[in-house]
């Protein structure tokens, strides 16, 4: 890219040196220069069309290989839920087989019963519970007698009540047997489609990949860096939400507008991001705030319990207004998460070198200052001793309890 402009401005410098050369030897008049004037800024306008259009095919193709990213990242997670689900189905399926197994060997013993139960009846002969009461010689023996049929009744309709309703789960077992057989068949087929549709992406992009220059070759494995590192982030959301619930901790997940959250850079609104679509880029897992946010507050958009207040080391060194090295760092840079105890935890990331002003388990309130807006981290463009405000902005996401799954913060920031 940088050789293709570098040649385009030649071109530009030829044509307005040889306009003026043209001017100087011969004398032209003025509207002739005007003339020339023009043509040269014609030329101009569209070779910076054409710098316009080389620069934004490079960033597209990067945004193509993000948005794979991005389709592979949710392929990834659908085939995970899909083995998941075929694993407990599976689960499912041993257990009803199981449960079928000794049902039926309930079934037979309940019909055994039953039949020696008839056949005494049958050798009985023509005698009836009617003919044992009448022989009775007295009342006692009379009542005794009765006792005894209708235990004898009772226990013979129990039995047959028991039976059939054995019969009915055995039924109902093995019609979810092959619901569940049916359920395993259809994600398998699913789970070797969404296997055959990844490949083909992670193919894809391979190709868009191999495609890039030198410059956004780097550039993508930077961000590919960066979304590793942030998926690193999000579990260990996930994993502390885990931890709370496994103490006994329970939230309830309030909708958006419930919330009551305020903006994380006081006197700041929506209209200081300039990406509006969530998300703006591959798996970007939140907002970039990012016009007129050098130097301001950073606040808790409301209270909460400070998770985690982190540097992240790394090899991407971070620059103070005065171009001095302060720190090398990665991914998030400095960073502060808030459970906010409404199913909600919020992250602030890129944070100014050492502006931090909070710890892991300290309690803030709604619009306290935990840090000040800065760059450090993966941010692009990257600071330099020269221009060491480059890439300034403000990360924030939005995780839902218990899964920790992020969400579009636009639907919480006022």
């Amino acid at each position: 890219m940088k050789t293709k402009i570098l040649a385009i401005m030649l071109i530009i410098s030829i044509a307005i040196g040889g306009s003026l050369g043209t001017y100087y030897v011969i004398g032209a008049t003025k509207s002739e220069l005007d003339n020339k004037k023009s043509n040269v800024d014609s030329k101009v306008s569209e070779t910076k069309k054409e710098i316009d259009q080389v620069e934004e095919n490079l960033s597209k193709a990067v945004q193509e290989v993000q948005d794979l990213n991005s389709k592979i990242a949710s392929y990834e997670t659908a085939i995970s839920e899909l083995n998941s689900k075929i694993e407990a189905v599976s689960g499912d399926i041993t257990k009803t087989e199981n449960d079928i197994v000794q049902k039926e060997k309930e079934t037979n013993e309940k019909q055994e019963l039953l039949n020696k139960r008839l056949i005494a009846i049958y050798e009985s002969g023509n005698t009836s519970y009617l003919d044992m009461l009448l022989t009775s010689k007295d009342l006692s023996e009379f009542l005794s007698k009765y006792y005894l049929i209708s235990d004898i009744a009772e226990y013979d309709t129990n039995l047959i009540t028991s039976l059939k309703d054995a019969k009915a789960a055995l039924e109902e077992d093995k019609v979810k047997l092959e619901e569940n057989k049916k359920s395993l068949e259809l994600a398998k087929e699913e789970q070797v489609q969404k296997q055959d549709a990844l490949k083909t992406m992670k193919a894809e992009k391979d190709a868009k990949v191999a495609a890039l220059n030198s410059e956004d070759k780097e550039l993508q494995k930077q961000l590919e860096q960066y979304e590793a590192e942030q998926k690193a982030v999000e579990d260990e959301i996930a994993r502390y939400f885990a931890q709370q619930k496994a103490s006994g901790v329970t939230y309830e997940n309030l909708p958006p507008s419930a919330c009551g959250y305020i903006f994380p850079i006081p006197g700041l609104s929506k209209a200081n991001i300039n990406s509006k679509k969530f998300p703006s880029y591959g798996t970007h897992n939140g907002v970039d705030i990012n016009i007129n946010v050098r130097g301001r507050e950073v606040v808790a958009v409301k209270s909460g319990t400070v998770i985690k207040s982190l540097a992240i080391s790394g090899s991407i060194p971070n620059y103070d207004e005065n171009g001095n090295k302060v720190g090398s760092y990665t991914s998030y840079g400095e960073y502060v998460m808030i459970d906010h105890h409404d199913g909600t935890a919020t992250l602030y990331a890129h944070m100014k070198a050492g502006s931090r002003t909070v710890k892991a388990g300290q309690e803030v309130k709604q619009g306290q200052v935990i840090g000040y807006v800065g760059n450090t981290g993966n941010c692009q463009p990257r600071p330099t001793p020269s221009n060491p405000y480059a890439g300034t902005h403000l990360h924030f996401s939005v995780f839902l309890w218990p899964s920790g799954t992020v969400v579009n913060p636009f639907n919480y920031l006022p």
